[in-house]
């Protein structure tokens, strides 16, 4: 197990990023980024990824990695974390991202589910799209009723990921969701944001702004001509239905932006009720009050 490590999580456009870089700064340390969609190399303005020059600047590591069509998954990302941490063996891990699952997967709060054949969901999305989601779910029932019970037949998704685990593992998706991640670090220093619903929503329109300043529609649009697969977790980032179809003419630039931004508020509501709910074990602190907090406990 290694020493310390530090996680600050919280929803979209809290300032988890700001504090990182300042406590980077200051104490001997490195990055590592715990956002599912900031691992990989394409949209990186509509995942809100942090410029190369910061990247570079703050010792960051775990960004923009995964080269798209690949995925990745919480086994996958905890196996990298692990060969990041020997690289840094005298300086202190920052993970910091939104994503309540890899950061609760570092602290033995989650299923450790091993990696998957990647030939295998290939070959399970040509199969949704030429036989449905219905083919899949029956397969999956006699696999492992238990696990099908919980979600739905049209949850593509889920389908696709928990028979590719029961394949890759020779076990039930449902034996994997009895069983807890390892525990990486003695003693973790984990903080989530807070701030106040309406201070929240601002600072997410204006961020919304921001990446549509920056690119963001162009960048898809690009994105667009390139598509392997229609089954991809980056097509899931936040923003990137709503523009697709206002570059395809379906609707207005104006209506996409409102959109853009209330999809964010739900998704930055969703994020909240996962960290009330299933970090038991984190700190909820002000933005003003987080840096001091962690200098102060590191």
């Amino acid at each position: 197990m290694y020493p310390l490590g530090i996680l600050i999580g919280g929803p979209t456009a809290s300032g988890k990023s700001g504090i990182a870089f300042r406590i980077q700064k200051k104490i001997p340390s490195f990055i590592i980024n715990a956002d599912s969609m900031q691992v990989y190399d394409e949209l990186k303005i509509l995942t809100n990824s942090p410029s190369h020059l910061d990247i570079k600047k703050y010792s960051c590591n775990l960004y923009n990695y995964i080269k798209y069509p690949s995925s990745c998954d919480l086994g996958t990302w905890i196996q990298n974390v692990k060969e990041v941490l020997l690289k840094y063996p005298n300086k202190i891990p920052i993970f910091v991202g939104g994503t309540g699952m890899y950061l609760d997967g570092l602290n033995g709060q989650v299923s450790p589910i091993p990696p998957v054949q990647k030939n295998l969901v290939s070959r399970l999305e040509k199969i949704q799209r030429f036989k449905g989601n219905r083919f899949l779910y029956e397969k999956l029932k006699a696999l492992d009723p238990q696990y099908a019970k919980r979600i739905s037949e049209n949850d593509s998704q889920r389908i696709i990921r928990s028979i590719s685990v029961i394949f890759s593992t020779k076990k039930k998706f449902s034996y994997w969701h009895t069983l807890k991640s390892q525990k990486i670090f003695k003693k973790l220093i984990y903080i989530v944001i807070n701030h106040e619903r309406e201070e929240l929503y601002n600072r997410i329109n204006s961020r919304c702004m921001e990446m549509i300043d920056r690119g963001c529609i162009q960048e898809i649009k690009k994105f667009l001509d390139n598509i392997f697969t229609d089954e991809h977790p980056l097509h899931k980032s936040i923003g990137f239905e709503i523009f697709k179809k206002s570059i395809n003419g379906l609707i207005s630039n104006e209506e996409a932006t409102n959109l853009f931004k209330a999809e964010t508020r739900h998704y930055a509501k969703r994020q909240i009720t996962w960290f009330k709910n299933r970090s038991t074990d984190a700190s909820f602190l002000k933005y003003e009050d987080a840096e001091n907090f962690i200098l102060k406990n590191f």
